[in-house]
């Protein structure tokens, strides 16, 4: 550990080792453009062939010394001090200047008083009067004189120039110091001359254009006044505004310059048209993506016509304009690996034995904690969570923006989830169709009495249940699926009122009592220890597909969405009880904890182990390179 401290707040080196190394520094900053390129020169005349590197404790810490950058003071616009600045990968090396021994700082600072050359003696100045080792205002009025004379340098790297002066003037306005003027004059100079020069990157641009966006702090707004600093930021944006970059920060320059409502408003809509202007001349995802972050600026600004004006032209983008390429595979499976599942239904002795075997089937999402398991590590090490990710509805707008590798795990779990419902509603459908082609329908009354006779199920929601089935068997697959959503929400509401769950929500104003949403519902039911699978179940496909429906962006539904959404409206249905009485309470908590092992033992099923097939990950069927797995099932109870 490079660590050096005498213990009694001195350097414990010799005046001739700080003089010896005080003439490197002075030597090597001949031909340096900057601390950091100093930094490298010094490091290189230590190594001896084989790269080996004398690493005296007096050499480490100059090295040090030399590693710190500039960084901006939040608090304080356009300010900036020495710190922590792309410095090292992750940001440990140097250590933060408040954890820096007292030893070490004394070096810096004995150091900096034998040093002639002004670029390692500002350095190793700054850093002894930021750090508290030099005090007073002549110690701030000659290291500032220091980096007026160094940003006037021309053989200097630009950025450093730059640097030099925005520090100078932080430190003049820091202590009040007349030299705040010259160091304006100087970044104005400068960035005069940036305007004029092509391929500047937008860090180096604005280096010394933001300080001018300050009013001085002992003296009148001038030299250069105010309009010269508007005309300074007009000419970066005609100059360099095809930019995102330069754009945004012309914006806050302007925003910060604004001293009137109407200026600010002003810089605003400069903001919001550029991003159009951006997207005007962009297409397919780009131009989706800069119309999204108009609309998002606009309305973060109040600004409602360009708001308008962005979601117009977001609303006119297709999905074929935006040149997504879909991704296809053929599996070409045998048909008993989707009906494996049907020798279940050949221990039923009619269709109402058989509905209940098909009521006691897994969850249509699969696993939860397999799902999450999977979702992580086909998420994690990926470039994909290292950046913003957009999703898209079918009509081609983005409806949720993301980051960050905890999102993209989330993300991913949805995925699978939808994968395996998909793949599962398929095995749904094809029970019901086996049952109804094996014993034909079964009344609607029959079907009610029976669920409400062997597992308590509410008679009306019961025959509303029965109904959906009977469309479902009748081919009528939409009305079927449309029958069901109110079925899901009905029997959620029932489970939880049987429970005394406060669920109403009582008249505010003109707003009605009602009743809340499925989330909510889910919500609870979650409070209340519902199985985790079938909530996954009940807030991704179902909610899902409602939402679709509810706002019109799905006007049809599938055999097997349809299917889907009877499965779980028949699980709640069956839980749901018709007294909301003290003694069902814990009955119905029960049911919510282990519903499929109430629904089986309600059809006195018994769980048993059986070969299914199963997704490669084990969460779920139904994907490329499925294999064998054993899984507990349940099967009917055998006889004699």
């Amino acid at each position: 550990m490079d660590d050096f401290d005498s213990g009694d707040g001195t350097t414990g080196f010799a005046d001739g080792e700080l003089d010896a190394l005080a003439a490197e520094l002075d030597e090597l900053a001949e031909s340096a453009s900057d601390p950091w390129d100093l930094l490298q020169r010094l490091t290189t005349a230590h190594t001896k062939p084989g790269l080996q590197v004398e690493r005296t404790p007096g050499l480490v810490m100059a090295e040090r010394a030399l590693s710190y950058d500039f960084e901006a003071q939040p608090s304080k616009y356009g300010a900036i001090t020495l710190g922590l600045r792309f410095s090292s990968a992750a940001g440990d090396w140097p250590p933060a200047l408040d954890v820096v021994d007292d030893g070490e700082k004394t070096f810096w600072a004995d150091l900096a008083d034998r040093l002639t050359h002004p670029l390692p003696r500002a350095q190793f100045s700054d850093l002894a009067l930021t750090t508290g080792k030099r005090t007073g205002l002549a110690s701030a009025t000659s290291l500032t004189e220091a980096y007026l004379a160094l940003g006037g340098d021309r053989d200097l790297e630009p950025y450093f120039r730059a640097s030099c002066l925005r520090r100078a003037w932080s430190l003049a306005r820091q202590f009040s110091l007349p030299s705040e003027a010259n160091a304006r004059r100087m970044l104005f100079e400068l960035a005069q001359r940036f305007v004029v020069t092509s391929d500047v990157p937008a860090g180096v641009l604005f280096r010394p254009v933001e300080p001018l966006a300050v009013p001085p702090r002992t003296a009148d707004f001038a030299d250069p006044d105010r309009s010269d600093v508007v005309e300074l930021v007009d000419a970066i944006e005609d100059a360099h505004g095809s930019s995102p970059t330069v754009l945004e920060a012309v914006f806050e320059v302007r925003e910060q310059l604004a001293t009137t409502p109407e200026e600010r408003d002003s810089a605003r809509r400069s903001l919001v048209n550029g991003y159009l202007g951006l997207a005007e001349s962009s297409d397919g995802l780009l131009r989706m993506s800069w119309l999204r972050e108009a609309a998002a600026a606009a309305q973060k600004y109040g600004l409602t016509d360009l708001r308008e004006a962005a979601v117009t032209l977001l609303q006119t983008i297709s999905v074929d304009d935006l040149g997504l390429n879909s991704i296809t595979t053929d599996l070409l499976l045998p048909r008993h690996a989707f009906d494996g599942r049907l020798s279940r239904f050949r221990w039923s002795r009619d269709a109402l034995s058989a509905l209940e075997i098909w009521l006691a089937g897994p969850p249509l999402t699969g696993s939860y904690q397999a799902n999450l398991a999977k979702a992580r590590e086909l998420s994690s090490g990926g470039a994909v969570q290292l950046v913003s990710r957009i999703e898209i509805s079918p009509e081609g707008l983005p409806i949720r923006s993301s980051a960050g590798p905890e999102s993209a795990a989330n993300e991913m779990l949805e995925r699978l989830e939808l994968m395996a419902a998909k793949t599962y509603s398929i095995m749904v459908a094809n029970e019901l169709e086996s049952i109804r082609t094996e014993y034909g329908e079964t009344t609607v009354e029959a079907l009610a009495k029976h669920l409400a006779t062997r597992f308590g199920s509410d008679f009306e929601l019961a025959t509303a249940l029965g109904e959906a089935v009977a469309s479902f068997w009748d081919g009528r697959y939409a009305d079927a699926g449309r029958a069901a959503f109110p079925l899901v929400e009905a029997g959620a509401r029932g489970v939880l009122l049987a429970i005394g769950e406060p669920l109403f929500r009582i008249e505010t104003g003109d707003a009605e009592g009602h009743f809340p949403s499925l989330e909510v519902y889910a919500e609870r039911l979650e409070v209340n220890g519902f199985d985790q699978d079938w909530l996954r179940t009940l807030r991704n496909p179902v909610a899902t597909l409602r939402n679709a429906i509810a706002h019109g962006h799905k006007l049809s539904l599938g055999r097997e969405e349809a299917a889907l959404l009877l499965r779980v409206a028949a699980l709640l249905v069956t839980l749901s009880s018709p007294r909301a009485t003290a003694a069902s309470r814990s009955e119905v908590l029960s049911r919510l904890r282990d519903p499929i092992g109430y629904v089986a033992q309600g059809a006195s099923l018994v769980r048993r182990w059986s070969l299914v097939w199963v997704h490669q990950s084990g969460a779920s069927f139904g994907s490329l390179g499925g294999v064998l797995a054993r899984l507990s099932q349940f099967l009917p109870k055998r006889r004699g």
